[in-house]
Order: structure tokens, then C-alpha cells, then sequence
């Protein structure tokens, strides 16, 4: 757990600096002012999703596969809700918006699929 935290974390660290760089050389009308909120949005759930998944590890292959399928499902449903909630108000910034949280959504799920699959290996 302490190593997958030190990771997102990292990787957060990392996506902010970039971030921050990225929007200050765009104009305006191409930048999201969400990007902060939605790197600690990614960050918590996803560091909510893998105590879960380190909780249920121990169970059945076929009983943590189907946790693990469900889990991503609602964490789809959750993201996408959270996509359609800020777009319909912020229509002005949805391109950026969504770029923004596509990259971020790439970085965290990379991190979360492959400390669980090492972890299920370890195990």
C-alpha cells in the first residue's frame, strides 16, 4: 500500500507541474480551471479503489476478478457522471476539460492496473 501511495503520489506531483506549465502558455479559451480539482478528484478515488482492491485480494481469483470488474464499473459511472455534471455547466471549457481528464484518467489507470496485477501476482 505505502509503495502504491508513494507512486500516485509521484505521479500527481508530476501531472501538476506539468499542468501548471501547460496552462499558463495556453490562451484562455484553451485551458480548464478544473484541472486542479480534478487531479485530486483521480487521486482520491483511485486511492480509495486500491485499499479496496488490497482488502479483497486475499479472496477467491474468481471473487476479486468479479470485485475488480465491478469496482471499475462504478468507477466508470462515477467519472462519467462527473464529465456530464461539469460539462453541462461549463460548456466553454469542454474541450479542455475532457483532454484534461483523459490524460489524467490514462496516468492514474496505468498506475492502479499495474500495482494490482503485480500485487494478484504476488500473491
Amino acid at each position: 500500500m505505502k509503495a502504491f501511495f508513494f507512486k500516485l503520489t509521484f505521479a500527481a506531483l508530476i501531472l501538476a507541474v506539468i499542468s501548471y506549465l501547460v496552462f499558463n502558455k495556453l490562451d484562455q479559451e484553451q485551458q480548464t480551471g478544473a484541472w486542479p480539482w480534478l487531479l485530486v478528484f483521480l487521486y482520491g478515488v483511485n486511492l480509495v479503489l486500491f485499499q479496496l482492491f488490497i482488502r479483497n485480494r486475499s479472496k477467491k481469483v474468481s471473487s476479486f476478478a468479479n470485485f475488480f470488474m465491478l469496482a471499475t464499473f462504478l468507477k466508470l459511472i462515477l467519472y462519467l457522471a462527473v464529465i456530464v455534471i461539469y460539462l453541462l455547466s461549463n460548456k466553454t471549457e469542454a474541450a479542455p476539460f475532457l483532454i484534461t481528464f483523459f490524460v489524467y484518467y490514462l496516468v492514474f489507470t496505468a498506475l492502479e492496473v499495474s500495482s494490482v496485477t503485480s500485487i494478484q501476482h504476488k500473491s
